[in-house]
């Protein structure tokens, strides 16, 4: 009975800012994690696929500057050219436009203020994936984004790699991506996010939409477009 008892209160004394294991991700969230993540080469940064099926999500600093196209890796292997189309610098988040769409199911983006508290679901890298189940903190300013009042202060367990990585909440919805900072467990928030991707989807999708035949990899569409897109929807700060 001493040793029931022993147990039951260690169980209610563990503390809950450290990540779960992976078992308790839910099976659906865990999926759409899986099929959603993506790896940016060469700089080895994390990615989800989002809103989208030609929109990939990712940390500003992972873009170098000057820096038009990245090649993507998805879920499946294969690799996939992108350009940069917005920064915001501030929030330290980047849009990259895929060259076609991809068959995989882009994830949505949570476009309301999130709670203390909430748990969060966490792979990673997708080269390296490390499901976890945290928790938001609190929301914040943090000394490596002196600017963004709204950073959220996490519980996961980051390493290096997954800088633009998804944060997402039991709908499998994006609330942040990876940013790094104190003990790699800052991310920056989905609202900021949503004005960036808005710009694109009224910009760069509906052009492409409207296309007759398809567009080469190095044609003037294909390459002078998202370069003005990109000077159109860099944010400054405030902006």
């Amino acid at each position: 009975m001493r040793a029931v008892l022993t147990g039951l209160l260690l169980g209610l004394t563990v503390s809950p800012i450290v990540p779960s294991v992976a078992a308790q991700v839910p099976p659906v969230v865990r999926e759409s994690l899986r099929s959603a993540s993506v790896e940016l080469e060469p700089v080895g940064c994390s990615g989800v696929i989002a809103e989208s099926r030609q929109l990939v999500l990712t940390a500003r600093h992972c873009v170098d500057d000057g820096v038009g196209t990245l090649r993507v890796r998805l879920s499946t292997g294969e690799m996939r050219t992108a350009w940069v189309v917005a920064t915001d610098a501030v929030a330290d988040q980047a849009v990259l436009f895929l060259e076609e769409p991809v068959d995989v199911e882009p994830l949505a983006l949570v476009r309301r203020r999130q709670i203390d508290g909430t748990v969060l679901y966490f792979e990673g890298n997708p080269d390296r994936p490390r499901l976890q189940a945290a928790r938001l903190d609190r929301i914040g300013r943090c000394p490596s984004l002196p600017d963004l009042p709204n950073a959220l202060f996490t519980t996961i367990d980051g390493k290096p790699g997954d800088s633009g990585a998804p944060l997402v909440d039991a709908l499998s919805r994006v609330v942040g991506l990876v940013h790094g900072g104190a003990r790699c467990q800052i991310a920056t928030p989905a609202d900021t996010l949503g004005r960036l991707v808005d710009r694109i989807l009224r910009g760069v999708l509906p052009l492409a939409a409207r296309r007759t035949k398809p567009v080469g990899l190095h044609s003037p569409l294909a390459v002078a477009r998202p370069r003005a897109m990109r000077a159109e929807n860099h944010l400054e700060a405030g902006s």
